[in-house]
């Protein structure tokens, strides 16, 4: 039996490095192991060795039944190309089973997956995790970074990294994107004819056709850990496509950095350590946590919030630089006056909703990104006040055991803190969000806890408090009365809605 209680593990072995026989006499010196083992007994074959694995894999195929199929991926090996054939055989024959195929350097890193459960393992192959990185003129920078992210363990997954060069990147920067070599997917190279800037190259860098879409967005200043990986795709497996996946909805991301500060209190950055939040409480001291803020020192992003934020940002910026007709604040944060920051707007959104993002907590602030706090122009910090923010990476592999009891806690037995680092709950920051809501905007928050992933209803403003230039615009598109929905671009110039097409 495995996690699930309705779950059986079996094994194959070849026969080859250890039989059958020894195998299970190893299982009987464990209380419960009752593993079936099943031997190809390949050393005393007569056969090719493609043709007998073949035959018997489909047979032992045929016979359990698998979800899942685990198994070394060595094309080169005739006995494991026996066991692709055994699968693409009984996929013709409409048999349904998971393929994790992994090398045979990364296996040893592989501990973690006893922690998911059966749904989570037959979406191995589900999520599309794409890496966005953003650069301009920091070629040393940006090769730091691109050599850690060509060092990290992928498990032999398809990764597509992009490559987003704004306007003023130096020929120094363009020749070495041009000339990098990526072996673990596609890459991509986009060059904006027109600056940009940080804000739009980050939001403009990823937008997920599908829910099953992720990004990872790195700048430039950032270095990984070579374990970044894992840690992105273990939290996605275990809370978007396990037995936790109806509990995250508020989930927006996961970040990759271990913040040693909190930078939302109006007096300025504070030192921030979650272990002493966490000390004397239900929670382990070194529990990961949830927190209502994204960060930007390296990051994974979930799709439904992330298109819902694309949608917010855009009417924000209309209205900050347009009408001014939206009075949006986050009490207390210092986050109100970042005017040139993404962040800025990701954070109203995520306090008006109660959206969370996952934050690793390992003990001497040991993370899976670090920030090199270069000079540029969104950071001019220098001298010894760089070191907090640059963090020792993961370098050894202590993903599990740094975790309480040696695994991610089940989503809700996370702690909460709230945007300026205290212990809080999910139900609280739902309320602050609410409270908010009710005072910026005419449209109600809603009673229930669904979650359309659309902002329409946080930014509907007042038929008073309109200019006579937006009333126009708005009954010249044949829009109903701006007291009824948000002033958003595409409300102002569209009639079309989404029942006339069909959404």
């Amino acid at each position: 039996k495995g996690k699930d209680e309705n779950v059986c593990t079996h094994v194959i072995v070849t026969g080859r490095e250890i039989s059958g026989a020894e195998l299970i006499k190893s299982n009987s010196l464990l209380p419960n192991c009752d593993v079936p083992v099943y031997d190809l007994e390949l050393q005393k074959a007569n056969e090719n060795t493609f043709i007998s694995v073949t035959k018997d894999i489909s047979s032992a195929l045929d016979q359990i039944r698998p979800d899942v199929l685990i198994y070394i991926n060595e094309f080169k090996n005739e006995a494991i190309r026996g066991v692709d054939a055994a699968l693409f055989a009984a996929s013709q024959n409409n048999q349904t089973i998971t393929k994790i195929a992994l090398p045979i350097e990364d296996a040893k890193y592989m501990m973690w997956l006893t922690d998911l459960d059966i749904e989570a393992l037959k979406n191995w192959n589900t999520p599309n995790i794409e890496v966005q990185v953003i650069t301009q003129d920091r070629p040393r920078s940006l090769s730091r970074l691109m050599r850690s992210l060509s060092s990290s363990i992928y498990f032999g997954d398809n990764v597509h990294l992009t490559v987003n060069m704004d306007r003023g990147a130096d020929p120094v920067t363009v020749k070495y994107c041009q000339t990098f070599e990526w072996s673990f997917g596609k890459m991509t190279i986009r060059y904006r004819i027109k600056q940009g800037g940080l804000i739009t190259a980050v939001v403009e860098s990823y937008y997920p056709t599908t829910n099953d879409d992720y990004a990872i967005i790195l700048e430039d200043d950032i270095e990984v850990s070579p374990f970044y990986y894992i840690w992105s795709k273990y939290t996605i497996l275990k809370y978007r496509y396990g037995a936790d996946r109806s509990l995250t909805s508020r989930l927006f991301g996961v970040s990759l950095y271990d913040t040693k500060l909190n930078e939302y209190n109006t007096t300025g950055r504070k030192r921030y350590n979650p272990a002493k939040v966490l000390k004397n409480t239900k929670y382990p001291n070194q529990s990961p946590y949830l927190f209502p803020a994204p960060c930007s020192w390296g990051a994974l992003f979930f799709p439904e919030i992330w298109r819902e934020f694309h949608y917010y940002q855009n009417a924000r910026l209309q209205d900050v630089f347009g009408p001014k007709l939206q009075n949006i604040n986050v009490p207390k944060s210092k986050s109100n006056s970042w005017p040139k920051s993404w962040k800025r707007f990701f954070i109203e959104l995520t306090y008006l909703r109660g959206y969370v993002m996952l934050y690793p907590n390992y003990k001497k602030s040991v993370s899976f990104t670090t920030n090199h706090a270069e000079y540029g122009v969104h950071f001019r910090v220098k001298g010894k006040k760089k070191e907090l923010w640059l963090l020792p990476l993961m370098k050894k592999d202590i993903l599990l055991k740094g975790l309480p009891n040696n695994r991610l806690p089940d989503f809700k037995d996370l702690p909460t803190m709230d945007l300026w680092g205290n212990l809080a709950t999910p139900e609280e920051l739902i309320r602050s969000g609410r409270s908010l809501h009710s005072k910026i905007s005419i449209c109600p928050p809603k009673d229930t806890d669904e979650l359309t992933y659309d902002p329409r209803d946080l930014l509907c403003v007042d038929n008073s408090t309109l200019s006579n230039n937006v009333n126009t615009n708005k009954l010249a598109a044949g829009e109903k009365n701006p007291a009824e929905g948000p002033i958003m671009e595409d409300n102002i110039k569209s009639p079309i809605n989404e029942k006339e097409l069909n959404l």
